[in-house]
C-alpha cells in the first residue's frame, strides 16, 4: 500500500479547526451528526493535518481520525 493511495477518513475531534484546516488546505469534506466531518486524503496529509492542528492551529491534544473502511 503506498503512502500516496488516498483513504477516506472521518473525525469528530475539534470539528470547526478541522473544518478551517481542511478548507485552507482545499480539501473538500461533508459533515453530518453521526460521522462527523469525512473527507479523502493519503495518509502522510492526515499525519500532517494532526500536528498542524496541535501546534498551528491551538488544538490542546491531538485530534482523532478513523479511516472508513
Amino acid at each position: 500500500m503506498s503512502d500516496n493511495e488516498l483513504k477516506e477518513w472521518k473525525t469528530q475531534s475539534v470539528k470547526p479547526k478541522v473544518a478551517f484546516a481542511l478548507m485552507v488546505d482545499g480539501i473538500s469534506f461533508c459533515y453530518d451528526e453521526e460521522n462527523g466531518i469525512q473527507f479523502t486524503a493519503p495518509d502522510y496529509y492526515v499525519k500532517k493535518l494532526a500536528y498542524d492542528l496541535v501546534t498551528a492551529y491551538g488544538c490542546s491534544v491531538k485530534p482523532v481520525f478513523t479511516e472508513v473502511k
